[in-house]
């Protein structure tokens, strides 16, 4: 009788795992003129009630303590600044050690940025000499766990020439004309936020229109400042002169803003959260300015707690440290891809067998809601010795992640591999390219154990595949069990001993019957 050679090779799956240090949540970007605030413990308190608000505000299911702060009328204290001192009152108020600040160090109302390096990583800054009389402040930065520049975000911080005069409003068209062209420099599909206090007496200034060249609002406003929109306006939150020097008047004024970019417009990898972006329009706009509810135009911010979204406290706050409100805004992260095997593949397989592979795919962007990262489009692809379709899906942020199976062509006996490619081509997702290679062997089973046909399967078989073809032993006993008692000794015995190894292995009681 002839015997099958068969050779056992223990499967090996190769496995890519991914792993990423992702950013803690979707940014919530805040810009504030603070009117060369804090300075002392009082300003402390009114700055921490502001920001603990406006961690705490929800806006379309999310609510998160600020990621980055562009400022506006900062000044340099004994060996320290107000930037530092608010970065300080924010790693104070939330327990941690991330808030850091960077500064333009010369002159007068200096501009900075305060940035939690927990979710931000700064690349680089700029001063963009526009022409005015203090430079905009640009900061290049990037999400934490992203490595592709594709996901970086450049926040302009400006404070343009106030005034209105002719010379004021000259001075504002240049400056918007230069941070406009600085950013056209970044290529067209550059995130970037222009935010500040521009001092724009209304929508149809040359300087703002300058701007909208390469930047949208993203609230769409079509002309102000008017009555109708007033819960947009900024500025002032007082109707008299308090002791520090801020502008009085009433909220009748929209000075402060954050334009965006196109690309943070198309609901693709980072992008506003609003419904202006495209796909999105079902969101309420996360752009407010922070407190005014539309019932305080040509007032004070404080007028009245009647109907307001905030408590006393922080409308006291709000009216008390500067004359400018704070704008705040959230942006969603890109996606981030994680792909594995999940199948835990057995150690041979059998000619013909159906072995069924699970593939887990799943976005991973660590954010706080669903809405807070784009959604992970994605394709799977193989070749090699694996069968089953292509397959096009996507996965949201928290939505679980997707189980996908191939099978293992085991159709003919022999050493097999396969490739398995996991793609995405969300915008500026992260491990945007997953491969899986697996390699295995398929074995073909053992025609007839009763090698010596006497209708039992017993120690002679064993002996009979041992003198003839050893390599088959440890199939023989995977199929059929051990020989016991050491048995299946690797040393081939000669011919004149298989009588008495065969009476030895059939006195350990290892028969069964052929029935």
């Amino acid at each position: 009788m002839a015997l099958v050679n068969i050779t056992i090779r223990s499967l090996v799956a190769t496995i890519v795992l991914t792993t990423s240090l992702m950013a803690h949540a979707q940014l919530r970007v805040v810009n504030y003129n603070t009117l060369d605030k804090p300075i002392d413990s009082l300003e402390g308190t009114l700055f921490s009630t502001i920001f603990t608000a406006i961690g705490n505000k929800s806006i379309n299911g999310i609510a998160k303590r600020v990621d980055l702060l562009a400022l506006q009328e900062q000044r340099g204290l004994s060996g320290t600044s107000t930037a530092q001192e608010m970065a300080n009152l924010l790693n104070t108020e939330y327990g941690v050690s991330s808030y850091e600040a960077s500064l333009y160090a010369f002159g007068t109302d200096r501009v900075g940025i305060v940035y939690d390096s927990s979710t931000v990583e700064l690349i680089n800054t700029t001063n963009v000499f526009a022409g005015g009389p203090r430079p905009t402040f640009r900061g290049q930065f990037r999400p934490v766990g992203y490595t592709d520049s594709s996901a970086d975000l450049y926040l302009y911080s400006s404070h343009f020439k106030a005034g209105s005069s002719g010379s004021d409003i000259s001075t504002r068209t240049t400056e918007g004309l230069r941070v406009s062209n600085d950013a056209a420099a970044l290529g067209t599909n550059a995130n970037f936020i222009f935010s500040g206090d521009f001092n724009f007496g209304s929508s149809s200034e040359d300087g703002y229109e300058n701007l909208e060249v390469t930047a949208n609002d993203p609230i769409d406003l079509s002309s102000w400042p008017n009555s109708s929109i007033a819960e947009h306006m900024t500025q002032s939150t007082r109707t008299s002169n308090l002791s520090d020097g801020g502008a009085s008047g009433g909220m009748d004024d929209r000075f402060d803003l954050q334009l965006v970019s196109n690309n943070l417009l198309d609901g693709e990898g980072l992008s506003y959260l609003g419904p202006t972006s495209t796909g999105l329009g079902s969101l309420e706009h996360s752009y407010q300015a922070f407190g005014n509810d539309g019932v305080s135009y040509n007032t004070r911010i404080n007028n009245t707690i009647l109907g307001r979204s905030q408590p006393a406290s922080v409308l006291n706050a709000l009216y008390s440290f500067s004359d400018h409100l704070p704008v705040v805004a959230d942006y969603q992260l890109p996606a981030v891809m994680d792909a594995a095997i999940a199948t835990t593949i057995p150690a041979t397989i059998a000619l013909d067998e159906e072995f069924l592979l699970d593939v887990f795919v799943e976005n991973v962007a660590n954010v706080v809601a669903s809405l807070g990262a784009d959604e992970l489009d994605y394709t799977i692809n193989f070749t090699g010795d694996l069968l089953g379709s292509s397959v096009a899906d996507m996965d949201l942020a928290l939505g679980g992640g997707n189980m996908h199976q191939l099978q293992l062509d085991t159709s003919s006996v022999g050493l097999k591999s396969g490739t398995i490619t996991i793609a995405s081509d969300s915008q500026s997702a992260e491990n945007n390219l997953v491969i899986l290679d697996i390699d295995f062997e398929v074995i073909a089973p053992i025609d007839d154990p009763d090698l010596n046909e006497d209708g039992m399967i017993d120690g002679e078989d064993f002996l009979l595949i041992q003198w003839d073809d050893p390599s088959l032993i440890s199939a023989w006993e995977a199929e059929y069990g051990t020989t016991g008692g050491g048995a299946a000794a690797g040393v081939v015995p000669e011919p004149s001993a298989l009588s008495l190894l065969g009476a030895g292995l059939i006195g350990l009681g290892l028969r069964r019957k052929i029935c």
